[in-house]
């Protein structure tokens, strides 16, 4: 059996879904927003907090107090923008995963909120960071740990027995996929290429 794992922001996608998602979700309000969280952005830029934490803040900052349902309509209504975000070359090499009877798995530190239907879509699986909801609100804080570095390799190994699969396929192009990279077989570990 042969199984790749995917990282999206980068690697799939021409930039960060998430900032793409808070534009489309807010509207002119994200300009606010953005620099209602300014000093969060540098701080983690410059290595002062972690991914986690400035990733929560600005989740907080942005959705908190939201209704589930409304979130998951305009994640739904986010779908067509999110697809056209993404590079023909990594669509390629999914499609040919898919078409040798692969296991293809999405791995990624944006939400499965809004990347769940685009998985659905593709017909591939998926392991993300979750927000956290408590009686159908989103309460801004993050349902999982965040799925980034070692998170990303805990969270597969949770899932699958990668002791079964004959050949593991691994595509990322950050820091935060060091992990998971390093889970690949021999010669194919991806590093912000396709082949």
């Amino acid at each position: 059996m042969t199984i790749a794992f995917f990282d999206f922001d980068g690697t799939i996608t021409r930039g960060d879904s998430f900032a793409l998602f808070l534009k489309f979700l807010l509207g002119k309000k994200f300009y606010l927003k953005v620099l209602n969280n300014l000093h969060i952005l540098i701080l983690y830029k410059l290595g002062a907090i972690n991914n986690h934490d400035a990733k929560q803040s600005v989740l907080y900052s942005c959705i908190s107090g939201m209704s589930e349902d409304v979130l998951l309509q305009k994640c739904q209504s986010f779908l067509h923008l999110l697809e056209s975000y993404c590079k023909d070359s990594a669509l390629e090499k999914m499609e040919w995963h898919k078409e040798q009877g692969h296991e293809v798995v999405l791995v990624s530190a944006s939400f499965e909120e809004y990347l769940r239907p685009l998985c659905n879509k593709w017909d591939i699986k998926l392991i993300a960071t979750t927000m956290e909801v408590k009686d159908g609100i989103i309460t801004g804080k993050l349902g999982k740990p965040n799925c980034y570095g070692k998170e990303k390799e805990r969270r597969i190994k949770e899932i699958y027995n990668l002791a079964q699969y004959e050949s593991i396929y691994v595509y990322g192009d950050t820091r935060g996929d060091k992990e998971m990279l390093e889970l690949a077989s021999k010669n194919q570990a991806f590093f912000r290429i396709f082949n």
